[in-house]
């Protein structure tokens, strides 16, 4: 079960950091308006669907660390 949950933060780590690489490429504009292409909404759903992956395995029973640990 732990080896599911750290796997569940790398795949959510590597989500943010391409949704942070991704927002980083913007160009600057005078205003804040931009537009989302397809792929920066794909990366925006991929953080949505890895965090609430993390969630739901970390909410599992025995999820965390032994108690001897925390």
């Amino acid at each position: 079960m732990i080896d599911q949950v750290s796997d569940a933060r790398f795949d959510l780590d590597d989500a943010e950091r391409s949704l942070d690489d991704a927002v980083r490429s913007l160009s600057d504009t005078d205003d804040d308006t931009v537009m989302a292409t397809a792929n920066l909404v794909d990366l925006l759903l991929r953080v949505v669907a890895a965090k609430r992956h993390l969630k739901d395995v970390e909410s599992r029973p025995n999820a965390g660390p032994p108690a001897s640990l925390r």
